[in-house]
């Protein structure tokens, strides 16, 4: 079976690997779609090692073979891909705090006994079913496969203080920067204020309610802000953007007191200026991953219509044109989510 995998700088390999088979608590599931993740193209650009088991981690399909003592999910099931739910036995979970469950943390990271031998750019993937999330009905395939982004914005803006009528900006209208959008606005947001230097994805922030979207190169952000949100700032920044520059920006944006929630995933180390964050009393958040439970709170958004996934999607391409989209999705910030189709 080919398998899809960042093996170098700006180089896709369809490798060949055996046909998944099921096992006790591990299931076959035929991939429908795979989403590229801002990581798996992060990897591609720097050709920094990556781990097989998460190059290709936001996916959805169907499970065809059922391994023993499976109960949760059964053949035919349509599956979006997730994190196990708390062991109950680690240290972390014996002190009360399940949600930091260091084995279902090692299984996001592509680690330990969850993880998967590869990730969803195949035709089909043996994984552990416990990382296996029933898809509600009505729910279409290729919004499944945004199930996994969707659940890391809902997980975000759950782990931030934010109240009701409470004034946003998000740094970054990428796929998970729109996500979160939308999450804050279900949340309870008033005004949400989108800084985004490309204009497609400015309009889209816009189509998905955005009350302003900011041009960083042409316009001053902090003024901007004020004029949009109120002379104070924002009460709550979303850094989404994963670029250093933008995460000391954030204590510019808010109001004292004020909170930042840190989404995005930098690569590169970044410098703040401590005082500002000292002197404004600036909360900082982060966000990383999700619960297991947040799924089923994702999918509810997505029933209802308050997480508007298909607005994300901008193309689906094959296997065999990875590469290609893989190139397309760096070089052109008009493709938002590109998803890739499973084989038949």
């Amino acid at each position: 079976m080919q398998v899809g995998l960042v093996t170098g700088k700006r180089q896709i390999t369809l490798c060949e690997l055996p046909e998944p088979e099921p096992s006790p608590g591990k299931a076959v599931v035929e991939i429908a779609y795979c989403g590229i993740c801002g990581t798996d193209l992060h990897a591609w650009a720097s050709g920094a090692p990556y781990n097989p088991a998460i190059c290709g981690h936001e996916w959805a399909g169907t499970l065809s073979k059922s391994g023993a003592g499976i109960a949760h999910v059964r053949e035919g099931d349509r599956v979006s891909i997730g994190i196990a739910p708390a062991c109950g036995q680690c240290a972390d979970c014996r002190s009360g705090r399940g949600a930091y469950c260091a084995s279902a943390f090692q299984g996001l990271l592509g680690a330990g006994p969850h993880a998967a031998p590869h990730g969803g750019f195949a035709r089909a993937i043996a994984i552990d079913a416990a990382r296996l999330i029933p898809v509600r009905s009505g729910i279409s395939d290729e919004a499944a496969a945004l199930l996994e982004p969707a659940t890391v914005a809902l997980h975000a803006v759950r782990r931030t203080p934010l109240r009701l009528g409470d004034a946003c900006v998000v740094l970054g209208a990428g796929p998970i920067g729109l996500l979160t959008l939308q999450c804050a606005r279900a949340a309870g947001a008033g005004a949400v204020a989108v800084v985004e230097p490309h204009p497609v994805r400015r309009a889209r922030a816009i189509q998905l309610g955005a009350v302003a979207a900011i041009d960083p190169h042409s316009q001053d952000v902090a003024a901007r802000t004020r004029a949009v949100l109120g002379p104070l700032g924002a009460d709550v920044v979303f850094e989404c953007a994963g670029i250093p520059q933008t995460i000391d920006q954030a204590a510019s944006l808010v109001k004292r007191g004020g909170v930042v929630s840190l989404v995005g995933l930098a690569n590169l180390s970044a410098q703040i200026t401590p005082s500002t964050w000292l002197l404004n009393e600036i909360r900082l958040v982060a966000a990383l991953g999700y619960l297991n439970e947040e799924f089923d709170l994702t999918m509810g958004l997505v029933q209802d219509g308050r997480l508007a996934l298909a607005a994300l999607h901008t193309k689906t391409v094959l296997l065999k044109e990875m590469d290609a989209a893989f190139a397309l999705l760096n070089d052109d910030p008009a493709e938002i989510k590109i998803l890739v189709k499973g084989p038949p």
